[in-house]
Order: C-alpha cells, then sequence, then structure tokens
C-alpha cells in the first residue's frame, strides 16, 4: 500500500518563502526517536499544490556518517530488510543479507561486526516498483555502534514536515529551522493533506 501526503501552500506564501530562501522538508520518524534526523526528502521547487507518495518498505546500509549537518553516506551496499528480520555488517565490513522472517509490526537490527570501523545504521524507504530509486535519501541515522554493538529500528509512519533555509536531501539534521507538522498515518489511513498559511501549518484531513 502506498502512503500519500499533499501540501498545499498559499499561493501568496509560495511566494514569500521562496524569496526567503525557504525549501519544504520532509522527515520521518522511528520508534523511541524523540525527533527525525535526516532530512528525507527537500523540495526548492514547491508549488502551491505538492503531493509525495511512498511505500513502507526499507532497505539499510552501514554509514560512518553521523554528525549534523553532513551528508549521509552508505558506507556498505544497501540491503533490503524486513521488518523483525536481522543484518550484520561481518568483521571484514561487509553487510550481509537478512535473516529471520519478516514480522510485520516488530523492528529490525543491525549489528556491527567490524573490528575496526565504527558504523551507524542508514536506513531509506524504497519504492518496491523501483528498489534503488529512493537509494540515495536515507530519513534515518543511528548512532555509531562499535564492534558487536547492536540497534533496533521500527520505523513509524510519521511525517514531519517544515520550512527551512535550504539545505540538501540526506542531511543530518541539527535540529528543526521553523515551526513543524507531525503527520501521523494509522492503520487503514493512507491519505493525508497539510495545509500553509501565514498562520502556520495546519493538517485538513
Amino acid at each position: 500500500m502506498s502512503l500519500t501526503l499533499r501540501v498545499n501552500i498559499d499561493e501568496d506564501q509560495v511566494k514569500f518563502l521562496k524569496e526567503q530562501g525557504f525549501d519544504l522538508f520532509l522527515a520521518k520518524l522511528v520508534k523511541d526517536q524523540a525527533k527525525a534526523n535526516a532530512i528525507w526528502k527537500s523540495n526548492s521547487a514547491y508549488v502551491a499544490s505538492n503531493t509525495f507518495q511512498w511505500h513502507p518498505v526499507y532497505a539499510i546500509a552501514g554509514s560512518e556518517t553521523v554528525k549534523p549537518g553532513a551528508l549521509i553516506s552508505a558506507s556498505t551496499k544497501v540491503k533490503p530488510i524486513g521488518y523483525g528480520q536481522s543484518i550484520e555488517i561481518d568483521k571484514d565490513g561487509n553487510i550481509t543479507n537478512p535473516t529471520n522472517p519478516v514480522n510485520p509490526g516488530q523492528p529490525f537490527r543491525l549489528a556491527n561486526r567490524s573490528p575496526n570501523t565504527n558504523f551507524a545504521a542508514a536506513v531509506y524507504a524504497v519504492d518496491p516498483a523501483d528498489p534503488k530509486a529512493e537509494f540515495s535519501n536515507p530519513f534515518f541515522i543511528s548512532k555509531s555502534l562499535g564492534k558487536d554493538f547492536t540497534v533496533d529500528i521500527l520505523p513509524l509512519e510519521t511525517v514531519v514536515l517544515w520550512f527551512g533555509q535550504a539545505q540538501k536531501t540526506s542531511t543530518v539534521i541539527a535540529d528543526y529551522s521553523g515551526p513543524i507538522l507531525t503527520v501521523v498515518y494509522g492503520e487503514g489511513d493512507s491519505t493525508h493533506t497539510a495545509k500553509w498559511t501565514k498562520g502556520g501549518w495546519e493538517l485538513v484531513v
């Protein structure tokens, strides 16, 4: 099932925001993470009516990038992973294939077995129709993991929206730079519409 977010912006605000150099940003949350920590989608060419679509399908890689303001890049291959599965970075720094059956609603796990390199987990949203299309857009980066450390990750279909000074997609967030709107998708809840006016954000439906 694909999820859809429509973002409507008052026409006078489109002009004003662009004159101020603001981009439209989207980020995704994971369980037990108070704030999103990576810019998942960055749009400088927004218009009055914008539509974003994605699937709750994921991939993971090891990354050595964790500093705020830095661009996240994969240091290992990017591998598909499902809910409840486990994956390792082996002693040579190579990422294995995931193990365990898919178990919807359960976190997936990355373990670092490399004695020489600390790796963070970079998590990607994947379009099943074009599996490599979103590999350049991670939406979450964990803390660095030393040898034999693990991290459990449970993506939430919760999206954060805000306008901020121009930054690239896949940048580690230092903080949100303006008012935010948090949009939560529940069971059977596949479409939401958000609106930005001079008064700020509003969730329409």
